[in-house]
């Protein structure tokens, strides 16, 4: 992240707040303060409410009164940390003066912080401040964690995990989901001939190419070496053997400039597999070397293609070794 980035991090506008109150009038207040001070503001008038919206789209704050519908907003503060994928949202609880058994309640359901009621409004934005650094920092981490420090892609632990929620997700809601193996041909040997810096370069330039045809949602996971993976949320195997057919045709059109003046053009063999084809099951792993399975068959089939899986067993261990 470059200065410039961490400037632009450091705006309001970058941290987006769920307002969660019952009462109308308070909710509007509470908006209009939380929007004035330049925070990306969306409202809901109970917890089941917000729990929905929660789910649909990414939020960094949760500001919540504790009475707000049949599912109190301590509930909700309980239902968001114990959800893996909204356990890092920062929540505020409003509670009502004199209040300390409930205050005490509120934090141990969860809450990150508190603010009495009537709420002062000076008060508020301190601490949707003091609540923004930390959203920052754990977004900051948590992007050091999950990237591959040379190239910018997921790292294998953080590819995975996705791959296993978007699993999940497509088993329950009876959606497909696909995933693409890209490998570079004969890496090594431009390795062996132009240099490690060189091939470093290359793998850079990959991502770069491959990012640059991936919608909103899909992610890109280097997997180790010159191996990277794509999955692909809500794509078919036909959509994503067309998904695999662009990126195929963007690594080729590569042109990687060396230090020593030298261009180096480079291709890739893909495999394609997808869940729901054959009797293939809703397991990451067995996805995985479906697609693994079609990639070492366009290696043998002479390299720089797309397969698809065919459901047969993989048989491609004499490949890997010529890369």
């Amino acid at each position: 992240m470059t200065s410039a980035d961490f400037q632009s991090d450091m705006s309001p506008e970058a941290i987006s707040v769920l307002i969660c109150e019952h009462s109308s009038v308070q909710l509007r207040i509470l908006s209009e303060a939380v929007s004035l001070a330049g925070y990306s503001v969306q409202t809901a008038s109970s917890a089941e409410e917000a729990l929905k919206v929660l789910a649909l789209m990414p939020v960094d704050i949760f500001l919540t009164g504790i009475e707000v519908g049949s599912v109190s907003g301590l509930e909700a503060c309980w239902s968001l940390k114990s959800n893996a994928e909204t356990e890092s949202v920062y929540t505020i609880v409003v509670t009502a003066s004199g209040e300390d058994r409930r205050l005490e309640e509120s934090l141990d359901a969860g809450a990150d912080d508190f603010i009495r009621k009537p709420v002062n409004m000076t008060e508020l934005r301190a601490r949707l401040r003091a609540a923004s650094r930390l959203v920052r920092m754990q977004k900051q981490f948590r992007s050091l964690a999950e990237t591959d420090a040379l190239t910018g892609a997921a790292n294998r632990r953080a590819f995975m995990q996705y791959l296993e929620m978007k699993a999940q997700h497509a088993t329950r809601d009876d959606t497909p989901l696909s995933v693409v193996m890209v490998d570079l041909d004969h890496f090594k040997a431009i390795n062996d001939t132009h240099g490690h810096a060189a091939g470093d370069a290359v793998l850079i330039d990959t991502v770069i190419a491959i990012q640059a045809c991936l919608r909103s949602g899909d992610m890109l996971g280097r997997l180790g070496g010159e191996e990277f993976c794509v999955v692909l949320p809500g794509a078919g195997l036909h959509s994503a053997s067309l998904a695999a057919e662009r990126i195929r045709a963007a690594v080729e059109a590569m042109a990687t400039n060396t230090d020593s003046g030298d261009v180096i053009a480079v291709s890739a063999s893909l495999g394609v597999a997808s869940l729901g084809n054959g009797d293939l099951i809703a397991a990451p792993d067995l996805l995985l070397q479906a697609a693994d399975s079609a990639l070492y068959r366009a290696k043998a089939a002479g390299r720089n293609r797309v397969e698809l899986d065919d459901g047969q067993p993989p048989s491609h261990q004499a490949i890997r070794a010529v890369g």
